[in-house]
């Protein structure tokens, strides 16, 4: 059940479809609107903005292969929770203590990440979100 109208199981496939399908500029566009700058640079691990507007605006993709999946695993997580909820909870998730994370927030732990295991932790943490 969700209280958008859209259900669980459909947004976390759908938004896992946009991951695979969506290019880097589509995805750093979405985040940029979704959450806005400060929250999704924050979560890629960039010291600013810039970045992230510039793959958004010249249709880049991120160089360093942790900072793609880092995209990848923000983009997942708005794209999933937002429809259910709102981007505004994406964005409370993103930065609030979860419990699952040793009390850390999703975009501390992600701006961090540097490998798929790690990344892993935050999407079952926000899939258990959904779930839950």
């Amino acid at each position: 059940m969700s209280t958008v109208g859209v259900p669980i199981a459909e947004a976390w496939e759908r938004a896992h479809k946009d991951v695979v399908n969506d290019p880097a500029a589509q995805k750093a566009d979405y985040l940029l609107e979704s959450i806005g700058p400060r929250i999704a640079s924050a979560a890629l691990g960039l010291a600013d903005a810039r970045q992230l507007k510039r793959w958004a605006a010249e249709d880049i993709e991120p160089r360093e292969h942790a900072v793609a999946l880092r995209l990848d695993a923000v983009y997942w997580v708005v794209r999933a929770l937002a429809p259910v909820y709102s981007p505004g909870v994406a964005a409370r998730f993103l930065r609030s203590a979860n419990p699952q994370l040793g009390d850390e927030a999703p975009l501390v732990v992600l701006a961090r990440a540097d490998n798929e295991r790690a990344i892993a932790v935050v999407l079952a943490a926000a899939r258990a979100f959904l779930e839950g």
